[in-house]
């Protein structure tokens, strides 16, 4: 399971509106001196991440949260998010081409734009897929204890 802290900053019927710190793992690196991400990651600042948690251990607004998520969701809402609107990209990009006469005037502009229909349609075929009741309840995160400091 993965685990991150987070903030709690709304509790509402039941459930936990909750502020995560987005980080980047360029303090760990060992390259973090010469590394472009790591720049513009200072220059941007920080950023946080909200959202939602059943409230299973009595947690009030300001408390510090342990959240988990399962390594398989993880990788489930991955491919979704990110493997399948590339694929199907390409795919359209490349079903265009071979259906799209070699002489057209504008072929490019027609793939091109199979290709950013078959991004956009797996988008929001991927998006369905994560809201529909199975998927979304294994695909939230828990919130296993409170950190008491």
């Amino acid at each position: 399971m993965i685990e991150e802290h987070a903030r709690v900053i709304a509790v509402q019927n039941g459930q936990l509106l909750l502020e995560a710190q987005t980080k980047a793992s360029c303090s760990a690196c060992a390259v973090k001196q010469g590394c472009g991400t790591s720049v513009i990651s200072k220059w941007v600042g920080r950023k946080f991440t909200r959202f939602q948690a059943p409230n299973t251990v009595n947690a009030r607004v300001g408390d510090e949260v342990v959240v988990g998520l399962a390594e398989e969701a993880m990788l489930k809402g991955s491919v979704l998010v990110y493997l399948l609107p590339l694929l199907a990209m390409i795919g359209f990009a490349l079903l265009a081409d071979s259906l799209i006469a070699a002489d057209t005037a504008s072929r490019e502009l027609m793939v091109l734009i199979a290709a950013v229909a078959g991004f956009s349609l797996m988008l929001v075929i991927s998006r369905l897929l994560l809201s529909t009741g199975s998927n979304s309840s294994k695909l939230t995160p828990v919130v296993l204890r409170k950190n008491i400091a």
